[in-house]
């Protein structure tokens, strides 16, 4: 059954404890909660000025603290989304134009993210990297 997107080009999805399936939405600069069971989409608009201005590539859930983890290709930043508060946290990358492109939860709550790996001239030091992030 083909399910019809009140956004273009849905990506990247994972889901949450509850069964909701979270999905990057690259083109509007949302990550977007779809509900199977009612089909109903809530979008939500990433944390930037202006908005618009970030693209989020993918993200991942991390199920045991209920956060979905964004990463921001033009912004040189992952964001957090909390499902319980519904609030976001911004986490700037230590190098510049990283192109962030996956996002891994560790069990212990470590976030990994990979950087591009091409091109990679455009990156700081023109290495694609690992980064890791320990949240607070």
């Amino acid at each position: 059954t083909m399910v019809k997107t009140p956004f273009q080009a849905p990506r990247r999805l994972r889901s949450d404890k509850d069964g909701n399936l979270w999905i990057a939405a690259f083109n509007e600069s949302q990550i977007v909660r779809y509900t199977p069971g009612t089909g109903a989409f809530m979008r939500l608009d990433l944390p930037v000025v202006p908005q618009g201005s970030d693209t989020p590539y993918s993200l991942n859930v991390d199920r045991a603290r209920h956060q979905v983890w964004v990463n921001g290709t033009n912004s040189d930043a992952v964001y957090r989304y909390d499902i319980a508060t519904q609030a976001w946290s911004m986490f700037p990358m230590q190098r510049h134009v990283t192109f962030t492109r996956d996002v891994e939860i560790s069990p212990k709550g470590q976030v990994y993210v990979t950087s591009a790996s091409f091109p990679s001239w455009h990156i700081e030091d023109a290495q694609p990297t690992l980064i890791e992030i320990t949240p607070q």
